[in-house]
C-alpha cells in the first residue's frame, strides 16, 4: 500500500505521527510541469524513499524548500539519499545544524512558481509560506497548525514571544487568494481554506 497519497492534483503527501504533539508531521511532493520540488520532509522508511525515487524518476525533483529553520526534519537524510539542493530563508539559514544551498526572502517567486511570504514575530525569524497560485494552494509550517480536522490554530503561546503579535503577522494572509491550505502540522483544509483561516485571524 503506498505511503504516499495524492491529495490533490499533482500534490502528493506523506507522514509521520508525532506521539509527543498528537498529530502528523507531513510532507508534500509537487508537481508542476515536468518537475517536482519536495517541502518540509519529514522521516521516512525504505517504502516512502521508493515511491519517491520513483516520482523523482518522472518528474525530476529541483529543491527541498523549508518553510522554517525547525522544519529541517529529515531534510539532510533526504539530500544525502537524493543529492536534491535545500532551500530556506536567509534569516532561518544561520540555526540549521547544517549549511544549506540556498536561501530566499520575501516575496520572490521561486522557480517561476512559488511566492514567498514571510511573516513577523514567528516562532522563527524566518518563517515563510509558500503560495502555489497555480493550484490557489497556500502551504504553511509553523505559522498555523490543523490539530482538529476542519479547524486551524496556532502553537502555543509559548512558543512565541508575543503571541497576539505573532498572529496579526499572520494577517498579511488577507492580501491573498488561496482555496487549499496545505499544513506542515496536521490536517489540511483542501476547500474553502482562505475564508477559514481570514475567520480565524478575524477572531
Amino acid at each position: 500500500m503506498s505511503q504516499i497519497k495524492e491529495i490533490v492534483k499533482g500534490i502528493y503527501q506523506w507522514s509521520t505521527f508525532s506521539e509527543e504533539k498528537g498529530f502528523n508531521f507531513n510532507g508534500l511532493f509537487v508537481i508542476v510541469g515536468k518537475e517536482s520540488f519536495i517541502i518540509d520532509p519529514p522521516d521516512f522508511d525504505d517504502t516512502v524513499l521508493s515511491e519517491l525515487k520513483d516520482l523523482i524518476s518522472k518528474y525530476p525533483t529541483q529543491a527541498i524548500l523549508l518553510t522554517n529553520v525547525h522544519h529541517d526534519r529529515a531534510s539532510e537524510k533526504l539530500k544525502s539519499e537524493l543529492g536534491i539542493p535545500i532551500w530556506i530563508h536567509k534569516k532561518d539559514a544561520a540555526n540549521l545544524d547544517f549549511e544549506p544551498d540556498k536561501t530566499f526572502e520575501d516575496n520572490e517567486i521561486l522557480f517561476g512558481i512559488f511566492r514567498t511570504i514571510t511573516f513577523e514575530d514567528q516562532k522563527s525569524p524566518g518563517e515563510t509560506a509558500l503560495l502555489l497560485e497555480s493550484q490557489k494552494a497556500l502551504i504553511l509550517g509553523d505559522a498555523l497548525i490543523g490539530k482538529v480536522p476542519g479547524k486551524i490554530n496556532m502553537l502555543p503561546p509559548d512558543k512565541f514571544k508575543d503571541i497576539e503579535k505573532a498572529k496579526q503577522g499572520l494577517k498579511v494572509l488577507n492580501n491573498y487568494e488561496f482555496d487549499k491550505l496545505l499544513l506542515g502540522d496536521g490536517e489540511s483544509i483542501l476547500e474553502n481554506a482562505g475564508a477559514v483561516v481570514k475567520d480565524f485571524l478575524e477572531g
